[in-house]
């Protein structure tokens, strides 16, 4: 085995391209027509997302925002979006679904040839650094992955390992081209859209250094210490060169967005709960999310919190102790460091890291910081294999005899100690539901961890033999262990099912005319995902997205946004609901139609989408607006709240929408004149024309539009040309062409 990848090393990657093959088979070729990769955000999020920016490339239109959600809602600055990076550019020119799982795939093959890579620099043979792939890229951390449809985060997460082999490679070597390949990957990666996940190869990066500083004969630390650190530094800003188109505006949208001057408790969201370490030896202790009857019932977000790798890089932990090799400390380190983060605040040193690193308090999920832990155990498996394949028989004996006299022996009888009674207590019970049924699978997770570690026993007993037959078996049996155990963990995790169009969108494309004068609320309990209006075609008032807008998010605060009859609903034009329950005491709406087991009303007399206000006030305070916005005896049509002063008469007139588009919306006013208030997101990039003349945007109403008219016919249009963007792509594309050429220029000069 071993001597065919040294003979070819183009093996390795095609290995790990089949087995990923074989695992994700499901989300390339499933069994039912129409069946898809129905992870939450995958259904939830990126499928309406993609859907649409693709919809309108097709159709012409730079997809900068989108009016669909929310009250509109940036494109350009929302990292899921991803408009910059190539592989998105490949999903809008084929099917989307399938597009995207071609995508996963693809980038779960880079991960694990990735982390192949770390493992071959750092000293392992072929054949550990082919176990290191499938544990990073095929475990139970990317199967959580895939269940919760963590698309972007995946994409990163492929390019993580090669940002470790980058780094190092640039430790390694004096001249400067030897920094390009870190900033090429850093900057695709950013351009990926999941910048949290390069804080962690940013910490990765830090260990890294420091391993390189200890590993350096002791009279070249200090300028060991100051190369490792300018190459960091110039690598990242490279970097930020080449993924300006997507970092300047996320940063845009970062700061108008309720992550905006979050502090640490929001930052400790999902916080790994200690008890779920249980469940990196023991994967479904808790129960699995996808499988019946009783589907997960641990703490909240199971995919926040898998992590299982197998039992066999588990034990390279303390095997690890035990046979001198220095790179072995860099991975236990990582194991270390990513396990205390993912404590979070509790761990103590997350709220350090979130002191020093600016901005970090606004990414939650320490629990993320497994991510090292699962580097770690794949880095320490490689070598540990390696470590066995390279030692004598005699020097094996001593390396693994307490795990084969006493770790794994006490581990088996204590788990299948557990599961016997388990089943005891299940069968004793007076199967008063859900504890007797718990309790029997808990048994079977017992069991099946305590066969597995069985079989991590025979695995390793094998290698201690000094007969010929089994010692040639023992890296076969051994690959293909560390390989089902690690699937073990992923498969019951991804799953594939209907992704199609749901019923209640799909009846509002015929109940619904997507017109540009009313918008859509669908009320709980929702038929469908809310982003679907992003497809059909609607303007929904609400959306599913983390970085929502401040201003939106405090005029929430009106009124329920599931109430058709409340003051918000009123105020932002809702003039259709869909609804799965019929629409009692109301006398504002009116059935229109009836599809799919849902309901469709029509708001008898909706309230404009755009007009022109009389009295208008200036009021900053946005606490004080919502208090005269909720007063019933405040008109909303005719009074208007400014965030700052509009030298404006009020005499009052009439507004029409004559067109409205993603990018640009046009009015025809008429009368006296007045503030003109247009019931869209008030968003930086946002300009405003009077018959082809500049003028201001005021913030109104907390959220909305609004600029002064003057009396007379005018024609007003607001068109989205957001700087950050088109400064951010420009800068990309020089730093694109540039890198380009110093790439040319270094291959040619070596």
């Amino acid at each position: 085995m071993e001597n065919a990848f040294e003979r070819r090393p183009w093996l390795l990657p095609t290995v790990l391209a089949l087995l990923t093959l074989v695992l994700l088979r499901p989300a390339l070729i499933p069994l039912q027509p129409g069946d898809r990769l129905n992870g939450k955000d995958l259904v939830d999020m990126f499928y309406p997302l993609n859907q649409a920016t693709g919809q309108m490339i097709r159709a012409g239109t730079l997809p900068l925002w989108n009016p669909h959600q929310f009250i509109g809602h940036p494109f350009v600055g929302n990292p899921h979006a991803a408009l910059l990076y190539p592989g998105t550019w490949f999903v809008w020119l084929v099917e989307t679904q399938r597009g995207m799982a071609l995508m996963l795939v693809l980038h779960t093959w880079l991960g694990a040839w990735g982390m192949a890579r770390v493992a071959r620099s750092f000293g392992s043979s072929y054949s550990g650094a082919l176990l290191a792939g499938v544990i990073y890229a095929m475990s139970g951390w990317a199967g959580a992955r895939y269940y919760a449809g963590h698309y972007n985060l995946m994409l990163v997460a492929g390019w993580m390992p090669w940002g470790i082999v980058a780094y190092r490679h640039a430790l390694h070597r004096r001249p400067w081209p030897a920094l390009l390949p870190g900033i090429g990957m850093l900057g695709i990666a950013l351009l990926a859209g999941y910048p949290p996940l390069l804080i962690y190869l940013a910490l990765a990066w830090v260990l890294l250094w420091l391993y390189h500083i200890v590993t350096t004969a002791e009279g070249e630390r200090r300028r060991a210490a100051w190369d490792g650190a300018w190459k960091a530094v110039a690598t990242g800003a490279g970097a930020l060169i080449l993924g300006a188109g997507m970092v300047l505006p996320a940063a845009e949208l970062g700061r108008q967005s309720v992550r905006e001057g979050v502090g640490l408790s929001f930052a400790n969201q999902y916080a790994l709960p200690p008890a779920n370490l249980l469940t990196m030896a023991i994967p479904g202790l808790f129960g699995w999310p996808q499988v019946e009857p009783y589907y997960y019932w641990g703490a909240d977000f199971v995919e926040e919190y898998t992590a299982y790798a197998g039992l066999l890089p588990l034990l390279a932990i303390p095997l690890a102790f035990r046979w001198a090799r220095r790179e072995n400390a860099y991975f236990l380190a990582l194991i270390a460091f990513g396990l205390v983060y993912s404590f979070g605040i509790e761990g103590g040193l997350m709220p350090v890291l979130a002191h020093w690193i600016p901005g970090a308090t606004s990414f939650r999920v320490p629990a993320r910081g497994l991510l090292l832990v699962v580097i770690g155990l794949a880095g320490l498996t490689a070598l540990l294999v390696t470590q066995l394949q390279r030692a004598t028989v005699e020097e094996r004996i001593a390396l693994l005899r307490p795990a084969l006299r006493v770790w794994l022996p006490v581990t088996i009888a204590l788990l299948f100690a557990l599961a016997i009674f388990f089943s005891g207590w299940y069968a004793a019970a007076s199967h008063v539901e859900p504890m007797p049924l718990r309790a029997y699978l808990v048994a079977g997770a017992l069991a099946l961890a305590g066969a597995f570690a069985l079989g991590a026993w025979a695995t390793l007993w094998l290698w201690t033999q000094p007969d010929a037959a089994p010692g040639r078996w023992a890296l076969a049996l051994t690959a293909a262990f560390v390989i089902l155990d690690a699937w073990h963990g992923a498969a019951p995790l991804i799953k594939v099912g209907p992704a199609s169009e749901a019923p209640i969108w799909t009846g509002a494309r015929s109940n619904i005319p997507p017109d540009t004068v009313g918008r859509v609320l669908e009320r709980l309990p929702w038929g469908g995902p809310v982003n679907g209006a992003s497809v059909t075609g609607h303007y929904h008032i609400l959306g599913y997205d983390p970085l929502v807008i401040t201003s939106f998010d405090r005029l929430k605060q009106l009124g329920s946004l599931n109430d058709p009859d409340s003051r918000v609903n009123e105020l932002l034009g809702v003039r259709y609901v869909l609804a799965t329950e019929p629409l009692d005491n109301s006398d504002n709406y009116e059935l229109i139609g009836i599809a799919y087991n849902s309901f469709y009303y029509e708001r008898i007399d909706p309230f404009p989408r755009a007009w022109i206000a009389a009295d208008a006030r200036v009021e900053p305070d946005d606490g004080a607006v919502l208090a005269q916005l909720a007063d019933p005896a405040t008109d909303l049509r005719a009074t208007v709240f400014l965030d700052r002063a509009l030298d404006c008469s009020s005499g009052g007139g009439t507004a029409e929408i004559v067109s409205y588009g993603a990018n640009e919306v046009r009015i025809k006013t008429s009368g006296a004149g007045g503030v003109l208030v247009l019931s869209d997101q008030f968003y930086p990039g946002w300009r405003a024309e009077i018959d082809g003349e500049q003028t201001g945007i005021a913030r109104a109403d907390v959220a909305l539009r609004a600029v002064c008219v003057p009396p007379g016919d005018h024609t007003v249009t607001f068109t989205y040309r957001p700087l950050s963007f088109y400064a951010g792509a420009a800068i990309s594309a020089l730093g694109w062409a540039l890198w380009v050429i110093a790439g040319t220029v270094a291959l040619r000069r070596r």
